[in-house]
């Protein structure tokens, strides 16, 4: 706490300071002074006689009201200049005011006595006669229309009419803003209920007055109804020269000190607690919501009490609270939050007496130290006692050089607001009791999403949430406070929570943690069979069904397992034996399948190896894996260069296995032996190998073929790699179920025509791969009936984002029908290649039109998913965290790599748990269900702002004109980021010739926020794939896009520029300004918008509204709007002319 801010507590509280003798002498109503407040002068008393003697010598004297002045044009505070464009800027938090609102039922009232009351508080306060001028100025009134209360008689009336008219009443008043040009800036109204009851309805523009001047305004309004005759003197001095002297401050020691502290911290100073926001909300004014409690009077003694013990105040304890439960919701740990302050500098002995907004900000960064709440919350009260040393400077000014160091203009950059009332006068005001019952109030503040207020009442602490709910995820602000005020209660009640860190499942409901809970209730027997074993029950069952379709063969069941069964013994009199690796190298071909089983059977794990890979990387692979046997064909082998110390076997030669007998090979592994290896790339650039044992895939396996019916009539196209893990389920998953592999063509495998030929040939049921290689097929097949697949039952994609619009295509391509049962049952599954294929899945029955992408699910047998925040606590509904997997599908860690092994896979702390960390980000719905957020290096930063790039493409490819999309984010100058967007046009020529890069941004900004709109689009025939048929983005950064020269000083090129250059420099005193320069970057502020747009309605249109400097940030941009718009343009000459003579006469003044 501040000297200046403790001597402006001590003004209200009618504390008397003066300096005798050198010594401090202090005047105080009887029962004031407590042990705190002396506590706190002590701790400033140096600082106090310091400020007391420069008043005597200096500063207040300075301060003489000038009465002749009183109704002369003055500047604005720097709140009001931030109120003023909220109103004016149609961000999430703009189009209010700032504004107070409540409702309160009085019995008895006499209505003409409450008017003639509050005509005397207009006539005594000049506030109450503002109005602001064109050109950002305010003023006082002098005279003003007598003011009455507009009065509604209902008496008598059906109470269906007088509900309807109360609800009427506060649609219109609740959420109102004012014209600030127009008097007056305040609405009182009353309702005669019946013969005793009135409601009255109260709505004052914060512009006007701070919270503490509005409790003193409305005291002094109960003084003047109950005594009319209270002889009430305006004030000598007014806010205008209060204002005018506080402006003059500029320059000082202490602002030259307080900008030295504040201005060193803005190049990387955090911004608002990254919470959760639901979808982009409707146009027009937002609706606030109060959400209201209350702590018990013997609950809030405990508090400030234990508060008090360790050293802090109740307001800092309570802002400790506050950021902690913030902390839980929030993405970003380290945040700023914004504190209101009631600042009166001691310039004057009246200045206590004003009303008036002498509201300022601070922004209190709360950091994240180690330890429990006392720790952080020690620690954030001495980050606030420091701040408030430095107060001279604002957080409005703080916010503009954190703009500046940007380079753009973010209205929504501290949302977050905390608001104490503890310790002012007349706080109980906040309710308006003594009119009668409060029945409604909410306050608003443009571009607030969330304000918190307390303040004590009847001895019990009041804590109230005004918020905008729409801006967040349905219910989570109720959750949210609801966590709040269970904080409260349990520092109240147990002081061990004090030295406990606070956590999600402390302050969250059962109810919210039992649907996660639930769905991890996976647990079934498990299985003993081995991957191929289960294929030997199938050849066993039915040794003439089809195994395997390609266009070299057709094997049956009986077939392909003698030949399994000579390739396993075979590998045995190699040395092939349990915890070895066999290498598999490979094109995709029946081969594959006979190989991978033919390992298994013989006892040792198999290693997919790409043949298509550079040598030097299968020979890393083959290294690495201490392979010393592979499996191949016979044109590869040929093809390649091996290494000398590596066997090898081509299975499509007979004579390879002629000598072996074909009979039953029995199993010699167990469940937990190695099954296969697969490489993943790694952070490092060295590949990574998984390992899997049998039980873990055979578990997944099960799942999927008992959850879908699989069976032997079901057929599968096998499109993915053998080196991609979806692979094992098309291998063993059908041949576990007596189903039938088709394999494409090498040369055609990423063909969709070829694909289409072959499900239509060969009865395809089942499709299985990441989704882009399913977008493909349909793309091709849509419209072509001779592609329909018919008989396709079974649609299971996973890998990458399936794109939001696609479960309606595919639908639509076999010909569903919602009226009658799906023909196609569509499924989304993730996981990880460490846990065994798949550990999560959703059924898309329905697609809600508001979604952004499709839900993960739930987890599935035998398995468990978890969303965990750094301290591996669960992350509360909708807010994200990493994605760990647990259960019996995890993998034994990274073939020789212990290191990597232990970074990724832990046992938790607490539960026990084995878990594996997948580098996936994720939240819970409410259901139960997580959604899946993309890996963590898809987050960028762009501009201060963490994207996720998913988010951004899901919306693109909702576009009726994209067909698929990747967004990127590339280096630009200075070494910041855009994002460049890659598009996939339905129609290429038309969008080459069209305005595509205008229609697309104007089709994200009803969708996304404005830093996630990309800075370019670059439109591609197709995206490029890796292997495995995801999007390459390495390769998307590969692809160059023409570099912008628009940070250059280009001068006017035509009239429209040089006039609105000839503004822009007037307005803002710039000797020189460039077309293509941002006029966030050249330092114009709000109140300059202002003007600037004032000047633009008077010589250029009256068409006009300061919102477009913000659309079309630069003079070619807004040069290009207006002419668009059909403005009178300027001659040239004449133009510059204009510039020069104003230019002139700027610097005569």
């Amino acid at each position: 706490m501040s000297a200046v801010q403790l001597l402006t507590d001590l003004a209200r509280l009618g504390v008397k300071l003066s300096v005798e003798a050198e010594q401090l002498q202090i005047r105080a109503p009887r029962g004031t002074l407590d042990a705190t407040l002396r506590d706190r002068i002590v701790e400033h008393k140096q600082e106090i006689l310091a400020l007391l003697r420069r008043s005597e010598h200096g500063s207040a004297s300075q301060l003489v009201p000038a009465p002749a002045e009183r109704h002369l044009p003055f500047p604005l505070t720097e709140i009001q200049q931030a109120y003023l464009l909220g109103r004016l800027v149609p961000t999430a938090g703009g189009n209010v005011g700032c504004h107070f609102y409540s409702e309160v039922d009085a019995a008895d009232l006499d209505i003409d006595c409450l008017a003639a009351a509050w005509r005397q508080l207009i006539d005594r306060h000049d506030v109450l006669r503002t109005v602001v001028l064109p050109d950002g100025r305010q003023h006082f009134l002098e005279a003003v229309p007598t003011y009455g209360i507009e009065t509604l008689d209902l008496r008598g009336q059906p109470p269906e009419a007088v509900l309807a008219m109360l609800e009427e009443t506060r649609r219109s008043m609740s959420h109102r803003v004012y014209n600030l040009e127009v008097w007056p800036l305040f609405d009182i109204r009353a309702i005669r209920l019946d013969e005793r009851h009135t409601r009255i309805y109260f709505s004052i523009d914060l512009f006007l007055v701070d919270a503490a001047s509005l409790l003193r305004l409305i005291e002094e309004w109960r003084h003047l109804y109950r005594d009319s005759s209270t002889p009430w003197v305006r004030p000598g001095l007014s806010f205008r020269d209060y204002v005018v002297a506080e402006a003059g401050l500029q320059g000082s020691d202490q602002v030259r000190a307080a900008e030295s502290y504040w201005f060193r911290r803005v190049v990387d100073f955090p911004t608002a607690p990254e919470l959760p926001l639901g979808p982009v909300p409707a146009a027009g004014q937002p609706e606030v919501l109060r959400h209201a409690g209350t702590l018990a009077a013997d609950a809030w003694r405990r508090l400030k009490g234990r508060a008090a013990e360790l050293g802090m105040t109740p307001t800092g304890m309570l802002a400790a609270a506050f950021s902690e439960v913030l902390r839980i919701w929030s993405r970003r740990q380290r945040f700023s939050i914004t504190l209101t302050m009631f600042r009166r500098l001691p310039l004057h002995a009246e200045v206590n007496d004003l009303i008036g907004d002498f509201t300022s900000t601070l922004l209190l960064t709360c950091d994240a130290p180690p330890g429990g709440f006392a720790a952080r919350a020690q620690h954030l009260q001495a980050r606030l006692l420091e701040d408030m040393n430095h107060s001279h400077v604002g957080g409005v000014r703080v916010m503009r050089e954190v703009t500046r160091a940007r380079g753009r203009m973010d209205l929504d950059l501290m949302p977050i607001v905390f608001t104490s009332l503890l310790g002012l006068p007349c706080a109980e005001n906040w309710r308006m009791g003594w009119l009668g019952k409060s029945v409604y109030a909410v306050t608003q503040t443009p571009q607030v999403w969330l304000d918190h207020q307390t303040y004590e009442h009847d001895g019990e602490l009041c804590f109230h949430w005004d918020a905008i709910d729409a801006m967040f995820p349905e219910g989570m602000v109720a959750d949210m406070f609801d966590a709040y005020a269970r904080l409260l209660e349990r520092l109240a009640s147990d002081d061990a929570a004090w030295q406990e860190p606070v956590t999600a499942p402390l302050l969250l409901r059962e109810e919210h943690l039992e649907p996660r809970r639930r769905a991890n209730l996976t647990q079934e027997p498990t299985s003993t069979e081995l991957l191929h074993t289960l294929f030997t029950s199938q050849a066993e069952a039915r040794p003439t069904h089809l195994a395997i379709v390609s266009p070299e063969r057709r094997m049956t069941y009986g077939e392909l397992d003698r030949l399994v069964c000579r390739i396993g013994r075979r590998l045995r009199k190699e040395g092939a034996a349990p915890g070895k690796l066999v290498g598999v190298v490979m094109e995709k071909g029946w081969e594959q399948v006979a190989a991978v089983l033919g390992i298994v059977a013989s006892g040792a794990a198999y290693l997919p190896i790409d043949a298509a890979l550079p040598e030097e990387r299968r020979n890393y692979l083959i290294a690495h894996g201490q392979v010393e046997l592979v499996l191949t064909q016979s044109k590869v082998n040929d093809g390649l260069q091996w290494p000398d110390a590596v066997t090898r076997l081509c299975v499509d030669d007979e004579t390879t296995w002629s000598g072996f007998e074909d009979g039953p090979l029995s199993p010699v592994q167990v469940p937990e032996d190695l099954a296969y290896v697969i490489y993943t790339s790694g952070s490092t650039g060295s590949p990574k190998g998984v390992v899997i044992d049998h039980r873990g895939a055979v578990n997944t396996i099960l799942d999927i073929n008992r959850r879908f019916g699989v069976g032997h009539e079901d057929r599968v196209l096998a499109v993915s790699s053998l080196s991609f893990d979806l692979s094992v389920y098309d291998i063993f998953g059908l041949l576990a179920a007596g189903g039938t592999i088709v394999l494409p063509d090498q040369e055609r495998r990423l063909d969709p025509e070829h694909w289409a030929e072959l499900v239509v040939r060969e009865g395809v049921t089942l499709w299985n791969s990441v989704p882009t290689l399913m977008e493909m097929l349909v793309e091709h097949a849509t419209g072509r009936p001779e592609a329909t697949p018919d008989r396709l039952r079974l649609v299971l994609m996973s890998g990458d984002w399936i794109p939001v619009t696609l479960p309606g295509r595919i639908a639509a391509l076999v010909g569903d029908d919602a009226r009658e049962a799906r023909k196609v049952q569509v499924m989304s599954l993730g996981g990880a290649t460490e846990a065994s294929i798949w550990s999560i899945l959703y059924p898309i029955d329905h697609v809600d039109p508001a979604w952004k992408s499709i839900p993960y699910g739930r987890p599935m047998v035998n398995q468990t998913f978890h969303v965990l925040d750094e301290a591996l606590d669960a992350c509360p509904v909708w807010v994200p965290g990493h994605l760990y997997i647990g259960g019996i599908g995890l993998a034994k860690g990274y073939w020789r790599d212990e290191q990597k092994t232990r970074e990724s896979f832990l046992r938790h702390p607490r539960t026990g748990e084995q878990l594996y960390r997948t580098g996936d980000m994720g939240r819970y719905l409410r259901d139960g269900n997580i959604e899946f957020l993309g890996r963590d290096d898809d987050q960028v930063k762009v501009g201060g702002h963490r994207i996720e790039l998913g988010e951004i493409e899901a919306a693109l490819v909702q576009h009726p004109g994209v067909t698929a999309a990747a967004v990127v984010a590339k280096g630009a100058h200075g070494g910041g980021k855009q994002l460049i967007g890659y598009v996939v046009p339905s129609n290429a020529d038309a969008a080459r010739r069209g305005s595509f890069d205008a229609a697309l941004r104007d089709f994200l900004r009803a969708k996304l926020p404005a830093y996630m709109i990309p800075a370019g689009f670059m439109l591609l025939d197709a995206l490029p794939l890796t292997a495995n048929g995801k999007v390459d983005r390495k390769a998307l950064q590969l692809i160059a896009m023409p570099v912008s020269s628009e940070a250059e000083l280009v001068a006017p090129r035509d009239a429209m520029e040089a006039s609105l250059a000839a503004i822009v420099m007037d307005v803002s005193g710039l000797q020189k300004v460039g077309i293509h320069q941002s006029f966030f970057e050249l330092g114009i502020n709000s109140i300059l918008m202002v003007r600037i747009a004032s000047r633009i309605k008077d010589s250029i249109t009256k068409d006009f509204a300061v919102v477009e400097l913000f659309r079309y940030a630069t003079i070619s941009a807004l040069a290009a709007r207006l002419q668009k718009g059909g403005s009178e343009e300027v001659p040239l000459d004449k133009a510059l002319s204009r510039a020069e003579a104003r230019r002139k006469a700027r610097g005569r003044r």
